[in-house]
Order: C-alpha cells, then sequence, then structure tokens
C-alpha cells in the first residue's frame, strides 16, 4: 500500500469522526457536548493536514517522475516542465477530485477561525466533514491516484498539450474552489433549520461570495483558454462541461441577491442553497460519468454515478428538515414597486436560465438522436439576458424604499442616454444587435452611476456589487458583437512566392495578411512551425501576428496542436489560427471579432467587485 492511499485513509476515518463528533456535540449537553466539540474540531485539523501531506505526496511523485505511479504516468512525461509538472496533479479525475477535497477541508478549517463556536457551527461542521467523508471514499475505492504498477516505466505518456498553458494550469483549481465553497451555504442552511437557528444568511453570506467568486474566475479562465487556445474564433460554445460550472454559478448569484432580503425570501435562500450544492455535484458526475461527451469530461467511470446518489441524498435531508420545520420559514410580503420585488424577478430569471441551461446540457444523454446545440441556447437565453440586464437598471433606481420622485429622476435621465447610446453605436457600426445591448447597458450604467454617492466610495459592499452590476453590463455588449457579428474565413492560404491574400469583410473593409516568413524553431518540448504575418487594414498596418503548429515530443495521438494568435484592438480582434501547412503555402482559418475586448474587461471588474465584497465580509466575521 502506498503511504499517499494510507494518508488518504487515515482522512477518512478523521473526516468521519469529526461528523460523527460535531452532531453528537449538538445532540448533547453540558460536559459531554464540549469534549465532542472539541474533538470535532481536532478531527477537522487532522483530517485537513493529512489530505495536505497526501496532496504534497502526488506532486512529489510528479516531480521526481515516478512513472510507477498510473496516475503520475498517464499525465506526465521526462519534458514537461516543473510548472505544468505541478499543474499536472489536477489534471486527471483522481487527482483533481483529491484538490477538491484539500479545498473543502481547509474551508471547513477557515469557517472553525472565522465563526463563532455555536451549536450551529458544530452542526454545519458536521454535513460538512460529512461530504469529505462522502469524498474521500470515493477517492479511496474507485479514484485513486496513488495506485502503483507492478513495472517501471521509463517515460510517461504525457500532459495532454491543450493543457499546457497558464489558463488551464489555474482553470481547474479556481473552478473547484468554487465547488467546494458551495457546501458551507448548503450545510448553513440545513443546520439553522434543523436548529432554528437565525442568521444563518449572515454567515452564508461570506461563504457562497467565495463561491461565486472562485466560479467566476474560473469560467473567465476556462473562456480565455478556449478562445486563446483551441482555435475556433470564440469564447463559449455551451459544451456540457462550460455548463456544468456556469448552472452552479448562476443559483449561487441567485442565493447572493436572495440573502440581501432574508426575511422576503428564506424559502428561496434555502432551496437554492441546497440547489447550488446538488449542481456542484451534478458538475462532478457530468465531467466523470462519461454519460455526457465533452472535450472537457475525463472519460466513462463508474465513480461518476456515485455523486446521483449524493445529490439524492442531500435532496432528501434537504426535504425532510424543510417539512419538519415549515414553521421556521416565515416571509414578508413586499410591494410590487419595490426593489424586493425587482430582486424576486432577478433570482426568477436566474432560475429559468439555470433550467433552461440544464435542458440543453441534460437532454442529449436521456433521449437518444436529440441533439442540442447553439441555436437553442441562443433564441433561449438571449431575451432572458437582455431582460436580466435592463432589470438590473430598473432594479437600482427603484430603491429599497421606494420613492416614485426618486424613480423618475433617475429614469428621466437614464432612459434618453440609453436611447442615445442604442442610435449612435446602430449609426456607428451598422449592428442591430449590439445596438440593443449597448441601450440597454447605457440606461442600466446610468442608473447605477446615479445612485451612486461619493461616499458610498468608502463602502466596499456597495462599491464591489456595482462593480459586478457594470461588468455584466459590459460583457453583454461584448457577447452580442463577439457572437453575433463575428465573420469567419477558412481555409485563407498563404504562398512562399505568393505571399498575401485579401479578405473583403462585411463590416471592416479589405483586411490582407502578408507572409513575412516561416521558420522551425525547436525547443525541450516540442519542434514549431511559426509562420509571421503582417495584418493591414484598408492599407493601414495594424499589427503582426505568429500562429504556430506545435509538435510536441510524445508518443499521443493528439501530439500535434495548431495555435492561435491574436491581434486584439478596442473594437476588435484580429484571430488567425494556422489550420495545416505544406512546403510551399500555409492554410490560415481567420476571424475579425467585434467587441470581444467588452467581455475580458467586463469579466475583470465582475472579479474585482467579487474580490472587494469578499475582502469587507471576511473582515467583519
Amino acid at each position: 500500500m502506498d503511504i499517499g492511499y494510507l494518508l488518504a485513509v487515515l482522512a477518512f476515518v478523521a473526516s468521519v469522526y469529526s461528523a460523527y463528533s460535531f452532531y453528537g456535540s449538538v445532540t448533547s449537553k453540558g460536559k459531554r457536548a464540549r469534549r465532542l466539540a472539541l474533538n470535532g474540531e481536532r478531527a477537522v485539523y487532522a483530517y485537513t493536514v493529512l489530505v495536505a501531506l497526501a496532496y504534497l505526496l502526488l506532486t512529489y511523485y510528479f516531480i521526481v517522475r515516478d512513472f510507477n505511479v498510473k496516475y503520475v504516468y498517464s499525465y506526465s512525461d521526462t519534458h514537461l516542465n516543473l510548472a505544468y509538472t505541478v499543474s499536472a496533479v489536477w489534471a486527471g479525475r483522481e487527482g483533481s477530485l483529491l484538490l477538491w477535497i484539500l479545498f473543502l477541508s481547509i474551508l471547513n478549517v477557515l469557517f472553525l477561525k472565522v465563526e463563532k463556536k455555536d451549536r450551529l457551527s458544530a452542526m454545519t461542521l458536521a454535513i460538512s466533514s460529512g461530504v469529505a467523508s462522502f469524498f474521500l471514499l470515493v477517492l479511496l475505492t474507485l479514484s485513486n491516484p496513488f495506485y502503483r504498477w507492478e513495472y517501471f516505466p521509463h517515460e510517461g505518456y504525457g500532459l495532454n498539450p491543450l493543457l499546457r498553458t497558464p489558463e488551464m494550469a489555474l482553470h481547474p483549481p479556481t473552478v473547484f474552489l468554487g465547488y467546494a465553497g458551495a457546501t458551507l451555504p448548503f450545510a448553513l442552511a440545513i443546520a439553522s433549520a434543523y436548529l432554528k437557528s437565525e442568521g444563518w444568511h449572515l454567515r452564508a453570506r461570506l461563504w457562497a461570495l467565495i463561491s461565486w467568486l472562485f466560479l467566476t474566475i474560473g469560467i473567465f479562465l476556462g473562456a480565455w483558454w478556449a478562445y486563446k487556445t483551441l482555435g475556433w474564433g470564440g469564447f463559449w460554445a455551451w459544451d456540457p462541461v462550460e455548463n456544468a460550472s456556469l448552472l452552479p454559478w448562476l443559483t449561487v448569484t441567485g442565493l447572493l441577491h436572495g440573502i440581501m432580503r432574508q426575511r422576503q425570501f428564506s424559502r428561496w435562500n434555502y432551496w437554492l442553497a441546497y440547489v447550488s450544492f446538488a449542481l456542484v455535484v451534478l458538475a462532478t458526475f457530468i465531467t466523470r460519468s462519461g454519460v455526457i461527451e465533452s472535450v472537457h469530461a475525463f472519460g466513462e467511470n463508474p465513480e461518476g454515478w456515485l455523486y446521483l446518489i449524493l445529490i439524492a441524498a442531500a435532496g432528501l435531508l434537504t426535504l425532510y428538515v424543510y417539512s419538519k420545520r415549515k414553521d421556521f420559514f416565515s416571509e414578508e410580503g413586499y410591494e410590487l414597486l419595490s426593489r424586493d420585488f425587482a430582486v424576486f424577478l432577478n433570482i426568477l430569471l436566474l432560475i429559468l436560465s439555470t433550467v433552461t441551461v440544464l435542458i440543453g446540457t441534460l437532454t442529449p444523454s436521456v433521449f437518444e438522436g436529440v441533439s442540442i446545440d447553439r441555436a437553442y441556447y441562443d433564441r433561449v437565453e438571449t431575451p432572458l439576458a437582455a431582460i436580466l440586464t435592463l432589470l438590473l437598471g430598473i432594479c437600482i433606481s427603484l430603491g429599497w424604499v421606494y420613492s416614485p420622485e426618486r424613480t423618475k429622476r433617475i429614469l428621466i435621465v437614464a432612459t434618453p442616454v440609453g436611447l442615445a447610446s442604442l442610435a449612435a453605436t446602430y449609426l456607428v457600426l451598422g449592428m442591430p444587435l449590439v445596438a440593443l445591448a449597448a441601450g440597454i447597458a447605457a440606461f442600466s450604467i446610468t442608473s447605477h452611476l446615479m445612485t451612486f454617492k461619493p461616499a458610498d466610495a468608502r463602502n466596499p459592499r456597495k462599491l464591489g456589487g456595482y462593480l459586478v452590476h457594470i461588468g455584466v453590463l459590459l460583457i453583454s455588449v461584448g457577447v452580442a458583437g463577439s457572437w453575433m457579428y463575428d465573420e469567419v474565413y477558412q481555409n485563407v492560404h498563404l504562398g512562399i512566392h505568393d505571399e498575401s491574400a485579401v479578405i473583403h469583410s462585411r463590416h471592416f473593409g479589405d483586411i490582407r495578411l502578408e507572409l513575412v516568413s516561416l521558420d522551425q524553431v525547436s525547443t525541450p518540448e516540442s519542434v514549431d512551425i511559426v509562420a509571421r504575418i503582417d495584418i493591414y487594414e484598408n492599407g493601414v498596418y495594424k499589427g503582426t501576428v505568429t500562429p504556430t503548429t506545435k509538435f510536441y515530443n510524445l508518443m499521443r495521438e493528439d501530439r500535434v496542436v495548431n495555435g492561435v494568435d491574436i491581434l486584439s484592438t478596442p473594437f476588435k480582434d484580429y484571430y488567425v489560427a494556422m489550420s495545416g501547412f505544406s512546403q510551399n503555402q500555409i492554410f490560415l482559418e481567420v476571424h475579425l471579432i467585434p467587441l470581444i475586448s467588452l467581455v475580458w474587461i467586463g469579466s475583470a471588474m465582475m472579479i474585482v467587485g467579487g474580490f472587494v465584497s469578499a475582502a469587507v465580509r471576511m473582515r467583519n466575521n
């Protein structure tokens, strides 16, 4: 037995004991309750240390190229540099599961440090430690990263070349940290209802925001990786695994809005906490079961179906506690012309979006022969997104206490600004859907700015929320431009002797590509064919791109990667992907993608806003 496996066994025992001790402390009294709570705390520290040691040991196996470990062999090779050797630890299902367990354990320790040590915390940690026990059991039985062969290969199969990018090195840890963070709001909701303890939403805010923030970062990194690596010119393909991380993001977003008004949405918040956790587990099922085909999935594996059992068990627990504590959920009413009603509509739209994305994701696997393409999502999600972004401006204009004068004052300015922006954008760009998105965004951003006072800059919670909202609005304009008006030109070829090609763009005039050089470059990891291409728009030089084809020094079938290079400007990207080459010419796929910079700027604003809000909440806890 490998020592790493033994560490995981001990961690499982400690996590089970922790869950038992914390639950026992809740159901006991006096000295026994205090002793069990202390034992539960010690067990949390114990399994966190044991899991951390197991993870560090697995990392060590990768660094020393211990190919006798099957998992190391599958995702590493002697040519892999140190940075990607470390990131390869979470490249497969076994290592990523261990990383998820480590993050959940660390969050449990942080919960111990920042939250009050009372019965609500104890019950929460009993549930959270129970979840950690489940994942450790899966790791020990069906997903063991420490399995050793009886022989010692001299070379590894190697890390998938598509994963050898900074974005994909960071994407899994951020997503799994977001997944782990969704466990604590769920545990707090169940514990609060079970104990009839008020105020769980105040504690859940921080952990829900941590989950939301890292899911946001993970989704952004995944989108940026897809855009600059895969060569198809897009950043979101509605792939099932992409959707898997989006689904809990939508419901956690709804939860964060709902817990601002717990008295009005206590039932919604309770169930949103469960649904967010369930969707996190469903995301794991999607990537690990093999039921759904995806470029991101780990392939068929029997462990995937265990996650459905966890979803069902958590659902039954949630329903049982809710049925026993119905009197605990009392909600206050609200007027139709109020921000509370606007928040309700916001939550409802997020839930509708969740349901429609979930239907599109699961339908092909449930009904044989049925396929869901991008057209479905465009038809369904586009109007929902438009209404949601418009609602952001209306909601902020209403105020928590409705004042007709205040709302009229805001709308009388924001509405003309929105209409003027719509008209100006259409006249300049000639893109109707971009103009509509720009008009809605201008209306909503103006509404936000008119309600933001200089003193609010010292209120991190409000400042962070406004940054997130404005980021969403910028993304909506960027998505409208990059999805609806991108221009694709395939099989563009440049010869060694006939070294230029002209593209007649629908929106941007003539784009000329000029081949400057074609070189072969050798590196320790690969042999690269590098094309240097100058780009001219209507005769004006815009810049140079260097698309590349890499031949990795691996024994994998997917060792050849046709690379991308992007020339970015504020209003559009010149996106050039190498699709092939011969002795005398190269073949390119060229995309002209309007306004995609707003997607990245908006994403950055959302992340900054999330950090601002999380910082103040961490300080206040």
